[in-house]
């Protein structure tokens, strides 16, 4: 089994143990299951790539989590606070699109963290195939200040240069999957304003000023 296969079952036996006896699915495509409960895979991007003992990529899986019938909202109370528990997770609104019609059931959206630690043959080329371990993102949370310490409500922070943008919310403050490195490094853009930030994340929440 893959590794974001691997972190899939892991999240949705977390869910089938919140709402037990309700039955918990993975949604497929022309699926009849009449589960109240439905997992929903959205994306898999990367999030980066990173070095620590040895290559690592990052990827961020993000499912919605769908609650109907009856017992929708005491279901999805249990489910949000289940995966709110498990500290690896991170949750958001769920934002109704093509992926997510309009339809009588509630939920929300869960980014699962996979990492995937790459063995890089060493020597001349060999003909063996690349040899992949995983091992867990992280979660971050931190807060973008302004002039006088205000938060800078508005502003988009992401790790790096090139992974996906986390809006802040009227005080500054954001959360994000990003790799368990210490030393993180930030753009955040502000006013069609880009800057980049190195900051410290072994303390959250992780403050980034700009002056």
């Amino acid at each position: 089994m893959s590794a974001v296969q691997v972190a899939l079952s892991t999240l949705v036996d977390l869910l089938s143990s919140a709402v037990d006896p309700e039955k918990v699915r993975l949604e497929e495509d022309n699926s009849e299951d009449p589960a109240p409960i439905a997992v929903r895979i959205l994306s898999l991007d990367r999030i980066g790539r990173s070095r620590r003992d040895g290559p690592v990529l990052d990827l961020d899986l993000a499912v919605a989590v769908l609650s109907t019938g009856p017992r929708r909202l005491d279901n999805l109370e249990q489910l949000i606070t289940a995966v709110e528990r498990g500290s690896r997770y991170s949750t958001g609104p769920l934002e109704r699109t093509d992926q997510i019609p309009s339809t009588p059931g509630i939920g929300f959206l869960v980014h699962v963290p996979v990492s995937l630690r790459l063995d890089e043959p060493q020597g001349p080329p060999v003909r063996e195939p690349l040899q992949i371990k995983t091992s867990v993102g992280r979660h971050l949370t931190g807060v973008v200040v302004g002039p006088g310490g205000k938060g800078l409500g508005g502003a988009y922070v992401r790790t790096g240069t090139s992974g996906p943008a986390v809006a802040c919310d009227p005080l500054g403050r954001f959360q994000m999957l990003s790799t368990p490195d210490l030393l993180q490094q930030f753009t955040v853009e502000f006013n069609e304003i880009s800057r980049q930030f190195t900051a410290n994340a072994e303390t959250l929440p992780v403050t980034l000023r700009w002056d």
